[in-house]
């Protein structure tokens, strides 16, 4: 089982397009919506990103995920005044989603955006230990060279307007958003905690495989050891520093989790409780409100009566 896709097809991921931007200098865009998080390309040019007080260069190649609510800005020079994008989109009677043309006679550049929603149990855990802003540099190595060209190819749907394009770039945007959780990983070995780090440590990663395929497993804290060839107060203090937590309530959480995803069909509570790993239905039922905060059947409930489309959780900004 591949963990992290296992984790990313439940986490509830929706990208929507937000724009194909060509600027020309002198332009400053500011964005200050109730998204939890935005994506940013640049396929031609270059700019400055600013978020939290933090200035950071864009290049051609270079791509950003701002991760969490809370205002950022682009623009060509730390010195040019900003005006809200949706402003922009309005002048022309254009709405977002489209191409947008502003700004003066000077040198040009192209942003391809995104807005996103994240959303599920799992969230939390899945964005521990990462930064506000995840910067991928299109340095023109082996390993960034296949996503330069999947950027210039979002951007040619976006100029062309073919059927379909909106769809297109959104899944392609999906896929960006797993190679730069990858990217940060490998680009910083030695960071400290975090669920994606504990995915490239060979030996809680190999436990953490074996929690996902077998939630029902009877697991304790010794088999886990043992599933790690270290002795239980070594694991023990291992998984605590680097995830943040117990690996018991780690089970139980990705037990819960689990239960949640099957509560959207139409298995029985006695066969979910079966399948994550509960005996009875009661010690199931306890252990689920405890941890979600409904009973099994009040969350059965809300999702089958819960509007189209999955709802998001809104994203505070990981590691404040």
């Amino acid at each position: 089982m591949d963990v992290l896709a296992d984790a990313l097809r439940s986490l509830q991921l929706k990208t929507e397009v937000y724009g194909r931007l060509e600027l020309s200098a002198p332009w400053g865009i500011s964005l200050d919506l109730e998204h939890p998080g935005f994506f940013h390309a640049v396929s031609r040019g270059g700019c400055w990103l600013e978020v939290d007080g933090q200035r950071i260069a864009l290049a051609a190649g270079d791509w950003v995920f701002i991760l969490g609510k809370g205002p950022h800005s682009l623009r060509d020079s730390p010195k040019t005044s900003t005006r809200p994008l949706p402003e922009l989109y309005a002048e022309v009677g254009a709405e977002c989603g489209g191409v947008l043309r502003h700004g003066g006679t000077g040198p040009q550049t192209t942003l391809i955006s995104f807005s996103f929603g994240l959303g599920g149990t799992w969230l939390s855990r899945l964005l521990s230990g990462l930064p506000r802003v995840l910067h991928m540099k299109g340095d023109g190595s082996r390993s960034t060279r296949w996503v330069e060209s999947l950027v210039q190819l979002v951007a040619s749907e976006m100029e062309a307007g073919r059927p379909g394009h909106e769809l297109v770039s959104t899944r392609l945007a999906d896929v960006l958003f797993v190679q730069a959780l990858r990217g940060h990983v490998e680009s910083f070995p030695g960071e400290k905690g975090g669920w994606l780090r504990a995915l490239e440590d060979a030996q809680l990663g190999k436990v953490l495989k074996q929690l996902h395929e077998r939630p029902q497993h009877p697991w304790t804290v010794d088999t886990m050891a043992r599933a790690a060839s270290m002795s239980r107060s070594t694991f023990a203090a291992r998984f605590q520093k680097v995830l943040g937590e117990s690996p018991l309530s780690y089970l139980t959480g990705w037990r819960m989790h689990t239960a949640t995803q099957l509560m959207a069909g139409d298995a029985s509570m006695a066969d979910i409780a079966e399948a994550v790993g509960y005996e009875t239905d009661s010690a199931f039922g306890k252990a689920f409100k405890r941890h979600i905060g409904q009973s099994p059947g009040e969350f059965r409930r809300s999702l089958r009566h819960a509007p189209a489309g999955p709802a998001f959780a809104a994203v505070s900004a990981p590691g404040a």
